[in-house]
């Protein structure tokens, strides 16, 4: 299975039902099957789905929503902003509380169990999400890699523009359990740089009344988030960087970041977050986006 379609099936957590779901995944050259559905949290802010690929056995996670037709309250986006690190019992490290708690809903729906079910020898767990359900993904694999007798070993990780979801213990364990775990950011998308580091803080509005604002009521200047797995940066002439080169961009994206601010351009920040216009087409080697296939907004 190619990244863009595990993205596509990442995607595909934002359709309401499970046949909708095969359904979508069809457009991406992907059959699934025993497709099985899980929601939890207020309004439904919390979701994920099981399915079989031949061999492999999938569990992807949703990103954000956007409040529903019913309510004016962005509860998904509050959950989001329960940033602050918590000890989880069984977990090394600190996590963010809000992406914990979204894990811990769903595992009291019962993902879990239908997990190790159907996970038998010679088969393999894609573990993925996009934007939130890619802070998730890291966080249910090491709930499933501690709390159940998941082998590891059978296990493959595609997290896709993700939030951090843990401090520098959390990332240090996720990394030796899962080491060829596989993290997708683009160009000036400022997601995977939230929750933000003190660092960030300043380079972006320079030690300014905003920044002390922040830290004091905050606390930013406790904060470890860290991200998890293997980069692979979407520069922005579309090349996909690895190892040492796409880290060796950190201070260049911050920059790039910094000017955006300066010129008040923040919708490029927000828009290099829609994967089905930027992330997509440069992993499917420039294939469209089906289009028939879901549609993700601002998440």
């Amino acid at each position: 299975m190619e990244d863009y379609q595990i993205l596509g099936l990442s995607l595909c957590t934002y359709e309401n039902n499970e046949d909708e779901i095969k359904k979508s995944a069809r457009e991406f050259d992907v059959t699934i099957t025993n497709v099985k559905q899980y929601k939890a949290g207020i309004k439904d802010i919390d979701s994920c789905y099981i399915a079989d690929a031949g061999d492999i056995i999938l569990l992807a996670f949703r990103g954000t929503t956007p409040p529903s037709e019913d309510s004016i309250i962005p509860w998904d986006l509050l959950n989001n902003f329960l940033a602050e690190p918590v000890e989880v019992t069984g977990i090394p490290g600190k996590l963010h509380k809000g992406f914990s708690n979204s894990v811990n809903r769903l595992w009291e729906e019962g993902f879990a169990e239908e997990v190790t079910k159907r996970l038998t020898a010679g088969k393999s767990l894609y573990i993925t999400g996009y934007s939130k359900g890619a802070a998730l993904t890291p966080i249910a694999a090491s709930f499933l890699d501690q709390k159940t007798n998941i082998d590891v070993s059978q296990v493959k990780i595609y997290i896709f523009e993700p939030p951090r979801p843990g401090d520098a213990q959390f990332k240090t364990y996720f990394n030796q359990r899962f080491p060829t775990a596989i993290r997708y950011e683009y160009q000036d998308d400022i997601v995977p740089h939230l929750p933000p580091i003190e660092a960030i803080i300043d380079l972006l509005i320079e030690k300014s009344e905003i920044a002390e604002i922040l830290n004091k009521y905050l606390g930013l200047d406790e904060w470890d988030y860290k991200s998890v797995g293997n980069l692979r940066f979407v520069n922005w002439e579309d090349e996909i960087l690895t190892g040492i080169q796409a880290k060796l961009e950190f201070v260049n994206r911050l920059l790039h970041l910094k000017n955006l601010v300066e010129e008040g351009n923040i919708e490029k920040m927000m828009s290099d977050h829609s994967p089905q216009e930027h992330l997509y087409p440069v992993l499917s080697g420039g294939k469209p986006y089906p289009p028939n296939a879901v549609k993700v907004s601002f998440h």
